[in-house]
Formats: structure tokens, sequence, C-alpha cells
């Protein structure tokens, strides 16, 4: 069942969300996703697969934690209202369940939790398992969208949670985060950016998710595309001239072409 076909970072854009049915397990309610997967949308090619990353990565007390294996995003998305800022376990579940399930194989997709906006930090536990009983275990982050067309992204790590830090970029309750391929077609590829090429990159993906208004002008250090270390940054609001703080979050894609996340001080 693992890798059943390959997660695309940018595949859920415009996507619409699958059918859910509700179960009840274990005394609580789950969500549970048993439909088809949306077709996937082209992206940059990939580069070549970064380091296997299932071992293990020394926290802040030199103690080993687990590492995610996969790290990924299903995309801009908007709330069925426009006066809510919450999404059900169901919809978490809907979304996984089209980059990390196939439904040929009879898989389905429950999330214990749903995610809220205005609980930074918030992390739902997910599970997919196939037709022969298998389990992939997931872990969904809620952030808030960085563009006026979409509310929030889903963010999903594989087999452990992101670092805290990692996670604590996604949404301070105040910021706005968007993601992007790191590199185009063309353009020669490289896993650690030096500040300069980290300040070109980011920009890329600034403008990838519709954030043409910013630019990132400095990069406090290497980012390293393999890893899930936060980098912070400073940009400026073009026409304001306003300097505005930023984190760049690499998103190291299982087989895929890196991407990054890039999670803009607010407001």
């Amino acid at each position: 069942m693992t890798r059943r076909h390959q997660v695309r970072t940018l595949a859920a854009l415009g996507l619409g969300a699958p059918l859910l049915v509700g179960l009840g397990i274990g005394g609580f309610s789950q969500a549970v996703a048993t439909t088809a997967a949306p077709p996937a949308q082209d992206v940059p090619a990939a580069v070549a697969a970064p380091a296997e990353r299932t071992g293990s990565e020394e926290d802040t007390a030199g103690e080993a934690t687990a590492a995610p294996s996969d790290v990924f995003t299903t995309g801009s998305q908007e709330f069925a209202r426009a006066d809510r800022s919450t999404i059900t376990a169901e919809d978490v579940a809907s979304q996984l369940y089209g980059y990390a399930a196939d439904p040929s194989l009879s898989d389905e997709a429950i999330c214990t939790d749903g995610l809220a906006l205005d609980q930074p930090g918030a992390v739902t536990r997910c599970t997919v398992t196939g037709w022969s009983g298998e389990q992939e275990t997931y872990y969904g982050y809620m952030a808030p969208a960085g563009v006026a067309e979409a509310d929030y992204w889903l963010y999903f790590s594989k087999d452990a949670p992101l670092p805290e830090e990692a996670a604590a970029t996604l949404n301070d309750g105040l910021n706005g985060t968007g993601a992007y391929p790191v590199w185009g077609e063309e353009q020669e590829q490289s896993i650690t950016l030096s500040g300069d090429v980290a300040v070109e990159r980011a920009n890329f993906v600034l403008d990838g998710f519709g954030r043409e208004d910013l630019t990132v002008t400095s990069v406090e250090g290497e980012v390293d595309l393999t890893s899930t270390t936060p980098v912070r940054g400073t940009a400026v609001e073009d026409g304001s001239g306003r300097t505005v703080g930023v984190t760049l979050l690499p998103i190291p894609t299982d087989g895929e072409a890196p991407a990054m996340m890039i999670s803009i001080d607010g407001p």
C-alpha cells in the first residue's frame, strides 16, 4: 500500500472534495473518506529524491525524535461558509484521501479531529487503511492562507508529527502561508540553498502562490530542502515599503520536486 501514487505538492489546487461517510469508532466520531481520488495535475519536473528521512532527528535537548518520512500540502482551500473558520474531521480526511489513498484498493482515510484557524499548533492524527489492512499514519495541520482568494491550507506529515518549531511556523494566529515548488523545470537544482539563492527561490515561491506584492530581501542563513527546519527572513511590501518578517519552511516531498512554504508575519 505504501506510496500508491506520487503525492504532488500542488495537485490539490482547484479540486473539489470527495464525498464522505461518517462512522462512529471506539466511542467517538471519526471521519472516513471512501471516494475516487482526484486526478493529479502537472507540476515542475521532479529532482532526485532527497535522502530518506525515516530515521530520527536531534531535538533541542539532544534526544532522538522521529522524523516525518514525507511532508506535503493539499493546497489553497476555502471554507464552505464565509462565517466559518473551522473544518471537520471529515473535511480533513477527504483532502488527505485524494493524495494518499487508492480507491481501486478499497482504501479509506480517517481523522480523529477537525481543525480551526484560531487554534494555532493544533494537529489531527489520520490513518489511511488499505484493502489488506495495512495502515499509514499522517498528521494534519491547518494554516491561514496568505492570499485573499483563499482561506486556509492543509499540511500533512507522514509517520511522525512535524517538529515543534516547524509546526509553530504554520500558524501563529496572525500570519498567512502558501507553498510552491522551489525550482522551475529548466533550472539548475540543489538541495542546500545559500542565503542569496534562498532569497531568489523564496521570491519564486511567493510569486507562485500569488504574493507578487512582497519581495524577500534577506534570509538568515542556508536553507536545507531535505529537512523541516524553518529559516527566518525579511520581505518588503511593494508600494508601501513596509518591512515584513517571513519564515521559510522546506517541504521535503517524497520523490517529487522539493517545495517551500513561506509564512508571512501579520498583520
